[in-house]
């Protein structure tokens, strides 16, 4: 049963995070206040579904802390991002930046947990991980064209976070413990 709930709860992130992934791609010029609605939003959503899949499953799950800690903090952030979005459009950058490495740090780990349970398939989250400590460091040293191309910057980070949360998904009945 606590398989199906956190099966269920990755995917409905993944989807989430692919479609404002999406619509930051499809739609970079649109309001910057109106696109943080909808990202703030998701990493709200994203955030909380992170921490319920820890309840739900620390005991079963290998790598729970990791998880906690960045559901903690995507929650946060989105409240961060929902509460101020005059703020947010300074610091978006910087915001999105700490998140995306911090992120990819932790799907690198969660790829190295995946490749110690000898499941084929670890290196695409390895390669989602690189990408997004990648991504984040270039937003740090270079915000002003981070914040020229936002929707773009914003579009890939949260494809890349719903490709990490659709992983997830895939393994997790792989990754139980016994």
């Amino acid at each position: 049963m606590k398989t199906g709930v956190s099966k269920t709860l990755w995917l409905i992130s993944g989807v989430l995070l692919v479609f404002a992934g999406v619509l930051a791609i499809v739609a970079p010029s649109s309001i910057l206040l109106s696109l943080t609605i909808v990202f703030g939003l998701a990493m709200l959503i994203s955030g909380i579904i992170s921490v319920a899949v820890y309840i739900f499953c620390s005991k079963h799950l290998y790598g729970a802390g990791w998880l906690l800690a960045e559901g903690i903090l995507t929650a946060l952030l989105g409240l961060f991002v929902l509460c101020d979005q005059v703020a947010m459009v300074s610091v978006i950058p910087y915001v999105f930046g700490l998140w995306t490495v911090f992120s990819g740090v932790i799907r690198a780990v969660d790829s190295l947990e995946i490749k110690r349970f000898g499941i084929n398939g670890w290196y695409w989250m390895m390669l989602v991980g690189v990408a997004e400590i990648v991504l984040g460091f270039a937003t740090f040293i270079r915000p002003v064209i981070a914040i020229q191309i936002i929707g773009i910057t914003m579009g890939i980070v949260f494809l890349l976070q719903g490709a990490a949360s659709l992983f997830m998904w895939w393994f997790e009945s792989r990754l139980q413990m016994k």
